[in-house]
């Protein structure tokens, strides 16, 4: 039991502090994005406001209780002449207080098209959500790939300045013994200097694409931490399917189309304010009045009223809306155009990488093997140093090529998702 804490107290001592390091998938990225992103929570304060108008609008069908009350003074008590005779009709000092009770009856559709714009303007609030969501998702992915092409290209610039350094050496013992010229070794090391300056600036990309990422997930911008590869998995159905799956389903279309309801059914309200109404009213009213019989009484009224005109007020702001919902058809119109070009763009980038991924994975190996044919030719003393070089940079840039091929086929793969309104 003693060697059994021993070795347990040892690991817990070797263990890294948590915090430190962990690997991650998108899927938990995009879990934690979500949750601490200020435009996400902006949105969802913005649906909760419009839920708030809705419960509002519909609390205009309610009948509302009114409480009132009051004291009077006056310098002298209200008379009235009856013949030749004068009495008075209330005192000088007098309590008052009533309670009322009023429901609308009828509003010429007033309140019903208040309540189905507010309806239509939280849907759109809810596919305004939706659709910050994706793009909060797109960021989070474009940062995660990001480093991820950026550990690649830090690995394909170690992987060149240790065969450089290696050469290097080789050049170094074969002009020690004078089998190559000074030229050769000099050569070699500025080559060498160059490759470790690519280094340098391949570990810093890397570094600010982490930095970045982090940010996102609202973590410290130097915080370490390792990420999953991504899978490549191309969509099977057709550029005009999904030209059409993307008008259906992007949110920001959608709630476009709400918002133009929203304004046509507030012009459909504006213009009920001029119309004719009907209302209820019932309550009590009490009075202080020592010449008066009854001081409280009880009543119900029935109150019609209808402008008969309002100086075009109510018409114009009708037209007004009206003309605001015309404005935004026209917009969701140029947004459709600017989807389906996304989409295109999106596809024609996805199938330039798939492409590319597949001139660049033929050569790898005969990059390879032309380094390995070229080295051995210069240690013969039949091929030049330059050769060797111009080689090794053919390598690594056919490295780099096929790598940021799969990652751009990656990245479009994610953009046509995110233009389908798939993401």
């Amino acid at each position: 039991m003693k060697r059994f804490v021993v070795i347990l107290i040892m690991l817990l001592l070797i263990l890294p502090v948590g915090g430190s390091s962990f690997a991650e998938t998108l899927e938990e990225a995009w879990e934690i994005g979500l949750k601490v992103d200020h435009l996400i929570k902006s949105a969802i304060e913005d649906s909760n406001s419009k839920q708030s108008q809705l419960k509002a609008a519909k609390g205009k069908r309610l009948p509302t209780l009114n409480l009132g009350a009051g004291y009077l003074f006056i310098d002298d008590e209200p008379g009235a002449y009856l013949y030749n005779s004068q009495f008075s009709t209330a005192d000088k000092h007098s309590l008052s207080y009533k309670a009322m009770v009023s429901l609308p009856i009828y509003t010429h559709f007033q309140i019903s098209s208040a309540i189905d714009a507010a309806t239509a303007d939280l849907a759109a609030g809810k596919f305004t959500e939706a659709a910050t969501r994706q793009k909060i998702k797109l960021k989070i992915a474009e940062a995660y790939i990001a480093i991820l092409l950026r550990k690649q290209q830090t690995e394909v610039a170690l992987s060149h300045e240790q065969s450089l350094a290696a050469h290097t050496a080789d050049v170094k013992n074969m002009h020690d013994v004078g089998m190559v010229p000074i030229n050769d070794f000099l050569a070699a090391k500025v080559a060498l200097a160059n490759a470790r300056q690519m280094l340098l600036q391949a570990r810093n990309q890397l570094d600010i694409a982490r930095s970045a990422y982090n940010r996102l997930l609202n973590r410290p911008l130097d915080y370490e931490v390792e990420i999953s590869a991504l899978p490549l998995d191309y969509p099977t159905t057709d550029l005009a399917e999904l030209s059409r799956k993307a008008c259906e389903k992007r949110p920001e279309l959608m709630a476009l189309a709400q918002q133009v309801e929203a304004l046509q059914w507030q012009a459909k309200s504006a213009k009920a304010e001029s119309g004719p109404k009907l209302m209820l009213q019932s309550g009590y009213d009490y009075r202080e009045n020592s010449h008066q019989v009854n001081e409280g009484v009880w009543q119900a009224m029935v109150m019609a009223s209808w402008d008969i005109f309002d100086g075009n007020v109510a018409k114009n702001k009708g037209r007004s809306l009206k003309a605001q919902s015309r404005s935004l058809s026209e917009q969701r119109r140029e947004l459709e155009s600017m989807i389906r070009l996304q989409v295109r763009q999106a596809w024609l980038d996805m199938e330039e990488s798939r492409k590319r991924i597949k001139v660049t994975r033929e050569t790898l190996e005969q990059a390879e093997e032309n380094l390995s044919v070229t080295k051995n030719r210069y240690k013969e003393g039949i091929g030049t140093n330059t050769e060797v070089l111009d080689a090794e940079t053919q390598r690594t840039i056919n490295i780099f090529n096929y790598d940021k091929a799969l990652n751009d086929a990656v990245l479009a793969v994610f953009h046509l998702r995110y233009a389908t309104g798939e993401l």
